[in-house]
């Protein structure tokens, strides 16, 4: 019997040891791949070993972080025990996310604004929130007063969150009575000062009971299919506000499909839990959508849109392509990141000449959701009516008095550069200026003060040749086939999409050959990244002299040596797939 036992405990070591040892081998060499986490993680640093961290602990504490992300089979192991957790006491190890009833997943964002939590992550108090509200209300006011002397309409529109839409899943907790809701304060100060606002959030839940599928997923936080009943809305408000006919969206059957649009965004909740299989739930769930198609006819209208938005708008796109309901569709995301067309990623917003972009539109729409409301604009309005009501020069001028005036300030010095050089302290005041006039442009620009709409215009705005211009822009980009020649030569040139379309404009004022009439094929676009390439190593001394070398040893004329290079740089690119070809 001892005998017995020896050997059972011989097994029990060496299966335990090997299981050890996999473990090392798979942290050293990563032998078995594995799926990776979704979310967010900062990679920890390999700690280097020094006697004054060990004494103190804070070697230890390093090591122990770097293997506590490092060691073999990490993932799965994760994934097993965020299984465990879920299955049997509907546990989630994600802050930001929260498991309502019946397997609802939502994020905190939903959660709070429902129990009226989420204003305190923007401001302090009612009062304070109230203030910025008003702000927002007072600025969006008068950036829509004076886009309407250039023919531009501003609107808002309020996509559904789902906390007002499904609240019956949510985690239970208690409503702080004493908040400002963002959502119905707008909603109320915009039907008061005549903002036109498109709020769909009372018609989705209407909806949400004679509807024969979820309208949000309930492991996800983007609407569905849903967002096309809204879009419908939306084109039909848009008519009603310029007395213009758009396309029409048609509807046929309904349908039960195994996937949907953008299917990944019915599960994002989900697949941030790093779970090992998907949440299961009824029928009802299933990916339920309907034919739908865009009709247009000879009275029909494409005007030209730009959407300051959040991802609500992104899943829009995938439905409803653009194209076939703008001339001209720009989304700038959250106001920082813009989108040409319909999935270009162009810049950053602030690089753009904004002032361009706002008067060449149709349309201006504000594209929030009732949970992201405490945001405000994200800077949209104050940018917007610096842009149209100040010019580089007074804006440099008011920037340069304030500096001035706060330079031997020392509560603002110790606030932001203490105890460093006047240079350094100068442009860290430079940033902190900035800031302060653009968060809040009426302090500093009494022209824009007060609460009509300003009589201020942007200088350029009283040239007769700055409309000359935006004419031609406009008509540029209503025309579907220049602006295809236009994008070909952006990626020709390596122009950003702006710097094109200034060009082609500069073409048309000054009688030069336009873009418009270039016939690019990849032939001829071979050629012409040859003759770039050719003047990229004349450019390059260093390559140049180490050509001229190796021509002289071979007895090959220069200029046929360098095109011969430029031809196997190019050829080697297309082969590896670097090079974007026109459409």
């Amino acid at each position: 019997m001892k005998k017995n036992n020896n050997i059972l405990f011989a097994v029990l070591f060496g299966l335990l040891m090997a299981f050890l040892f996999s473990f090392m081998i798979q942290e050293h060499f990563n032998i078995f791949k594995t799926k990776d986490l979704k979310g967010y993680f900062l990679e920890p640093e390999k700690p280097v070993f020094k006697w004054e961290w060990y004494k103190s602990g804070f070697f230890q504490k390093k090591t122990e972080q770097y293997i506590a992300n490092k060691f073999g089979f990490r993932e799965g192991i994760i994934r097993f025990y965020h299984q465990y957790c879920w299955d049997f006491y509907s546990k989630v190890f994600v802050s930001y996310i929260h498991a309502g009833k019946q397997k609802w997943l939502y994020y905190d964002h939903n959660v709070e604004d429902y129990y009226g939590t989420e204003m305190y992550h923007w401001y302090p108090s009612a009062e304070a929130a109230k203030k910025g509200y008003e702000q927002e209300v007072r600025l969006l006011n008068k950036v829509r007063g004076v886009l309407q002397d250039y023919d531009v309409t501003l609107m808002t529109f309020i996509a559904p969150s789902k906390d007002i839409i499904y609240p019956e899943f949510l985690p239970k907790r208690e409503k702080d009575t004493a908040s400002l809701d963002a959502r119905r304060y707008f909603m109320k100060r915009f039907a008061e000062t005549g903002m036109p606002c498109m709020d769909v959030n009372d018609y989705f839940f209407r909806l949400k009971d004679t509807c024969s599928f979820y309208l949000f997923p309930p492991i996800g936080d983007h609407w569905n299919f849903s967002c096309v009943y809204a879009t419908d809305t939306l084109i039909r408000f848009m008519e009603r506000l310029r007395d213009i006919r758009m396309p029409r969206l048609e509807y046929g059957d309904a349908y039960h499909s195994e996937c949907c649009i953008g299917e990944d965004q019915n599960r994002d909740l989900e697949s941030e839990l790093n779970l090992i299989r998907p949440i299961r739930f009824d029928r009802k769930f299933d990916y339920k959508e309907r034919d739908y198609w865009l009709t247009s006819d000879s009275a029909t209208s494409k005007p030209a849109a730009l959407f300051i938005g959040n991802s609500f708008l992104l899943r829009t796109i995938a439905y409803v392509p653009p194209q076939e309901v703008f001339s001209d569709f720009q989304f700038w995301y959250y106001n920082k990141v813009a989108y040409q067309g319909y999935d270009k990623l162009i810049d950053s917003v602030s690089f753009l000449n904004r002032l361009d972009y706002l008067l060449d539109a149709d349309y201006i729409v504000w594209f929030s959701s009732a949970s992201q409301m405490y945001r405000a604009t994200e800077g949209f309005a104050e940018d917007a009516i610096i842009q149209l009501c100040i010019g580089e020069e007074r804006f440099a001028e008011r920037q340069k008095e304030l500096i001035d005036s706060l330079f031997h300030d020392n509560d603002v010095r110790n606030r932001i550069a203490w105890n460093c050089s006047d240079s350094l302290y100068l442009d860290k005041l430079n940033a902190y200026t900035l800031n302060l006039m653009k968060k809040d442009p009426e302090s500093y620009f009494p022209e824009i003060s007060g609460a009509g709409v300003p009589s201020a215009r942007n200088p350029k705005l009283k040239s007769d040749s700055y409309f000359e211009k935006r004419n031609i822009r406009k008509k540029i980009k209503a025309d579907p086939e220049w602006m295809l020649s236009i994008t070909n030569n952006m990626v020709i040139n390596g122009w950003t999409l702006q710097q094109t379309i200034d060009a082609e404009v500069d073409n048309v004022l000054q009688g030069k050959p336009l873009m418009r009439d270039d016939h690019i094929t990849k032939e001829n676009y071979k050629e012409i990244l040859i003759t770039k390439m050719e003047q990229a190593i004349r450019n390059d001394r260093e390559w140049l002299e180490s050509l001229k070398k190796e021509a002289a040893e071979k007895d090959i004329p220069l200029d046929d040596f360098i095109h011969d290079n430029a031809v196997f740089m190019v050829e080697k690119n297309i082969a590896e797939g670097k090079v974007t070809w026109p459409e």
